[in-house]
């Protein structure tokens, strides 16, 4: 036992000094976690993903995050024209207010565009690049430009600082499939026999799909698993009322396949409007740190200077008593 202590001893000592390292690393760790945490408001998380993200700071906002925390602190609803009625009504539904119209004192709802640069008569000059909300306009300067319609959200802010007017908008046109079908002459009200149910082969409820459809309630239709439709038919040939049930869920699918598709593209404007503030918070850091450095290095300079000018001083005081009256007749 004894050669067996003697021979942890000089181990000891090595492991104590690990743990006491280790208890103030962790304690440190802790401290900072809890110094320098970043707290969000779900709040306004909820918000933004409402918003359409484009960025485009009509709203008299910079961007869709700052609109959100103004909401969340009591701003009104329906200052976004890109989002227009729909945005204001899942607004209103979150926060548990009234929908109202959009502010008559902004531009009226329109569709969608994307920007186009006539490159022809572009001249390089980069002022819609630095305007850009999302980054979505390439070029160099003096080189033509050119805009990435993939990511460009049509939020106009380039078009101002152009000095050439080169750049237009272009309205993107939805498609005319995607509104649910005219109403026959002999399509009739849903009588709710339950038929359409009996025929369907994937045992969905077509008469509730049918509704949801019809009234625009997407949310509801997915959750009724309306995307599991095979569109077989078998649902419209028993239906008495000659309903065309197939032709409503194809409306429906496309308006739901249409909604996702926004919201991924809302999702990367909103990473791409956060990587370019991220850049633009570095770039002002690094000239402010140049800055600094030259402030610094002038600030050095003058004491340097000061001393120089100093030292001068002394000597020539110097000089000029030894060469004095008093001086020479002393000696």
């Amino acid at each position: 036992m004894a050669n067996m202590e003697a021979l942890l001893a000089p181990f000891l000592s090595p492991l104590l000094a690990l743990l006491i390292i280790s208890v103030l690393f962790g304690a440190l760790l802790g401290f900072a976690v809890q110094k320098f945490k970043v707290t969000t408001n779900p709040l306004v998380d909820q918000i933004n993903a409402l918003l359409p993200q484009t960025q485009c700071a009509q709203c008299g906002y910079p961007g869709c995050k700052p609109y959100a925390e103004a909401i969340s602190s009591g701003a009104p609803i329906n200052l976004c024209p890109p989002g227009g009625e729909n945005t204001i009504n899942q607004l209103a539904h979150l926060l548990d207010v009234k929908a109202i119209p959009l502010d008559p004192d902004l531009v009226e709802e329109t569709a969608p565009k994307v920007a186009v640069i006539r490159e022809a008569e572009c001249i390089g000059c980069t002022f819609c690049i630095q305007a850009c909300p999302v980054d979505a306009i390439v070029g160099a300067a003096q080189q033509m430009h050119s805009v990435i319609a993939s990511e460009c959200t049509g939020c106009e802010l380039c078009e101002a600082p152009c000095p050439v007017d080169c750049i237009d908008f272009v309205t993107v046109d939805a498609e005319a499939s995607k509104s649910p079908p005219e109403k026959s002459l002999s399509e009739q009200a849903c009588i709710r026999c339950g038929l359409c149910v009996d025929a369907c082969p994937v045992d969905l409820l077509p008469q509730q799909l049918y509704w949801f459809a019809q009234g625009k309630a997407y949310d509801k239709a997915r959750e009724h698993r309306l995307m599991d439709c095979i569109e077989c038919g078998l649902c419209h040939a028993v239906c008495p009322s000659h309903i065309p049930l197939v032709q409503y869920y194809q409306a429906a699918k496309l308006a739901i396949k249409d909604q996702d598709e926004k919201l991924q593209q809302a999702l990367l404007i909103k990473q791409r409007f956060d990587y370019r503030e991220q850049r633009l918070a570095k770039e002002r850091a690094q000239i402010e740190q140049r800055r600094r450095a030259r402030a610094e290095l002038a600030q050095a300079k003058a004491k340097q200077s000061d001393l120089i000018q100093a030292a001068l001083a002394r000597a020539k005081n110097k000089t000029a008593t030894e060469k004095s009256p008093d001086t020479q007749h002393g000696n």
